[in-house]
């Protein structure tokens, strides 16, 4: 993290020093809420004194990351430590919007990523783009695969036929009818 200190108007050299000496210990506990492996981020202090005013200034860029304070007071230390404090108010407000969002969108599941980045079939070179719904283990009679058809919302029931141990589909056609197809 790049931290500049400008002062202004300052009374004497010796103050001066002892003042940005003081606003540079105090850029460690911002640079704690700062990312600057990520981003290039950058801290300015800007000091300036006038009469019986001390004003410090503080900004902050880092990424998308922005933030500025601005203190008047008559002690410069107290308007440096109020400034602080503001901009690491307003750094938590931050972070914490971008993990409440990170939280309401959830930790993708296994189904999210397949469905997101389909498998690719490696024997034809082409993306397969299936999804795999599991049939129940019991056979059902034709009649009960009837009343599935009509709890659920698919316009299909795929379903092992109990009579004959075989494969059936019975669905919904557009007209409205019950079409049961066997192998």
């Amino acid at each position: 993290m790049k931290v500049t200190v400008t002062s202004r108007h300052l009374k004497n050299s010796k103050d001066s020093e002892k003042i940005k000496s003081y606003a540079l210990k105090k850029a460690n506990r911002i640079e704690r809420y700062v990312k600057s492996e990520k981003d290039p981020s950058e801290l300015r202090f800007i000091l300036s004194s006038e009469k019986f005013r001390d004003t410090a200034e503080i900004s902050v860029s880092c990424g998308n990351i922005k933030a500025i304070s601005s203190v008047e007071t008559n002690d410069m230390y107290a308007a440096i430590d109020n400034a602080v404090d503001t901009i690491v108010k307003q750094l938590k407000k931050q972070t914490e919007k971008k993990t409440k969002e990170k939280r309401r969108t959830g930790a993708k599941t296994k189904e999210d990523v397949i469905e997101s980045n389909p498998p690719l079939d490696i024997e034809n070179n082409y993306l397969t783009d299936l999804k795999i719904h599991k049939l129940p283990p019991k056979p059902m009679s034709i009649d009960e695969a009837s009343l599935q058809l009509k709890v659920s919302d698919a316009n299909f029931v795929a379903f092992k036929n109990s009579e004959s141990g075989l494969m059936n589909v019975i669905y919904i056609s557009r007209r409205g009818q019950k079409i049961l197809i066997e192998p």
